[in-house]
């Protein structure tokens, strides 16, 4: 008897314990998914190519920010929505611009709420995805959709994918990308239930959704995001679309990669 009751005691400390512990880890995930770099809302910008601050609003007391970057106006071809990684804000290098507007596209790179100069709380995917679907429909008014190219980096690539997923834009293109956010808390945490996930991000799923071409880009040398895991999501291309593999690449810096500089440029100018 006494020997159950010690049995049953300590069950009960393990389960308050593990509830402890799934609940630490749903409040959490902010601090462990996003590392948001905020400006104040009077800085200024320098870049030296035409460019202009944008405001879309999705929802009361939320306001996204932008820079919308023009390319030679007799030659642009379209418009590209860059969204980015977990770091940083949309003062960035840019090289990042350049690349596409040397292709003669516009770009459009927001920021979600809580960078640079957004405003908002980000909680739950609808927060981050809904937004960006927001800012699509918006320019889908000015470029029409099938002449916008829907391009995302590391995070981004995952809130890129549910965007075009939910839409029909000329392409997508990921850098890094990851498989889900689930498959990422699985890698460190798997024995945390899958609904805690706020941000489940399933980039697997929304590739079974997309008609237009995809393009896949992984740095062979990914320490952020494991090449071995984030590889499976070439399981749900369609024939057309292609992924490559960057050798000696890291998660960082990957625009400066001169195969993919080279790759990107005959995919723009498609």
């Amino acid at each position: 008897m006494k020997y159950k009751k010690s049995l049953i005691s300590v069950s009960a400390v393990l389960l308050l314990s593990y509830i402890g512990i799934c609940g630490y880890f749903y409040l959490i995930q902010n601090t462990i998914i996003f590392r948001p770099s905020q400006s104040d809302i009077s800085d200024t910008y320098s870049y030296n190519f035409p460019f202009e601050e944008r405001w879309f609003e999705p929802e009361e007391g939320v306001r996204i920010h932008a820079i919308h970057a023009f390319a030679d106006s007799d030659s642009a071809g379209g418009l590209v929505i860059y969204h980015h990684g977990n770091r940083g804000n949309n003062r960035t290098n840019p090289a990042k611009f350049e690349l596409f507007l040397n292709a003669g596209y516009d770009v459009l790179y927001p920021d979600y709420r809580e960078y640079g100069k957004s405003s908002g709380e980000l909680w739950n995917e609808e927060d981050l995805v809904g937004d960006m679907a927001y800012v699509f429909d918006q320019m889908e008014q000015e470029y029409n959709e099938e002449n916008i190219i829907v391009m995302g980096y590391s995070l981004g690539a995952g809130v890129a994918a549910q965007v075009a997923a939910a839409n029909d834009p000329k392409m997508l293109i990921m850098w890094t990308p990851f498989y889900s956010m689930i498959d990422m808390k699985d890698a460190q945490f798997a024995f945390l239930p899958d609904f805690l996930v706020r941000f489940p991000l399933r980039t697997d799923l929304a590739l079974q959704k997309i008609e237009e071409p995809v393009y896949i880009f992984y740095a062979g040398e990914d320490q952020v995001l494991p090449l071995e895991r984030s590889l499976r999501l070439t399981e749900h291309l369609k024939e057309r679309d292609k992924y490559f593999v960057l050798e000696n690449q890291g998660h960082g810096w990957i625009y400066r990669n001169q195969e993919l500089l080279r790759v990107m440029e005959e995919i723009l100018n498609r």
